[in-house]
């Protein structure tokens, strides 16, 4: 994924115009875990995995986005808005949020820190710094392949408070059209295969299952209120 797609992620919710492809949740004051779908399903989709990335989102004190984190559980890709940058906030949000946040699903954290000429040279340097800074340890003979153990890792600064991110009623409504939406495409799927080998491998039972969460998201609702 390019520097470029990152900024536009963090360039979306700033103008709040991520409701769509955009899923965040707060962990910190100034950290959200996001689901983020770079392209939205489409009938004419093939049939092949199509899921959505996890970044880590970084806000500054004042609640602005500046700068994001891409999960790839093998290696974390960051960014942050060249305005922003050397001011320790992208150490900062690693050390206090993000990495204990991974720590509690990993033993371990991998990251690769490409090196080269000009702006490469550049961006490399300040990622080595920020990666030494926080414990990572380099594992090949060029310096750009680095690995951090949850057991070397420092937990006297962890400041992980997640927090539930309300929708309003509205949003429920048409989410709630949407899974009735989707109950009736496998119904209708089911009916199809019926016809036509007399056996729709329990699809009838799914679509069933499916149109079930129109009343369990309701349910959810209230249990959070309950609660509140």
């Amino acid at each position: 994924m390019t520097e470029r797609e990152i900024r536009k992620y963090i360039d979306r919710l700033n103008n709040k115009k991520g409701q769509e492809s955009i899923f965040t949740r707060p962990i910190s004051e100034t950290v959200d875990v996001g689901k983020v779908w770079r392209e939205q399903p489409k009938q004419k989709d093939s049939v092949s995995s199509f899921s959505s990335s996890r970044f880590f989102f970084i806000k500054n004190t004042l609640g602005v986005y500046v700068g994001a984190v891409l999960d790839m559980d093998y290696d974390l890709h960051w960014y942050v808005l060249p305005k922003q940058r050397k001011k320790g906030i992208l150490t900062k949000s690693l050390k206090e949020t993000i990495l204990p946040y991974l720590f509690y699903e990993r033993k371990e954290q991998r990251i690769t820190i490409e090196n080269g000429r000009g702006v490469r040279e550049k961006n490399y340097n300040n990622s080595l710094k920020v990666a030494l800074n926080l414990g990572f340890k380099p594992i090949n003979k060029e310096q750009t392949k680095f690995i951090l153990k949850k057991s070397e890792f420092d937990w006297s600064v962890e400041n992980l408070n997640e927090e539930d991110n309300l929708i309003e009623e509205d949003r429920i409504k048409i989410l709630k059209k949407r899974i009735n939406y989707a109950s009736k495409i496998l119904l209708k799927i089911s009916d199809e295969l019926l016809m036509s080998y007399a056996n729709d491998k329990e699809l009838l039972e799914v679509s069933r299952k499916v149109k079930d969460y129109t009343w369990k998201i309701e349910d959810l609702m209230w249990e959070y209120r309950k609660n509140e």
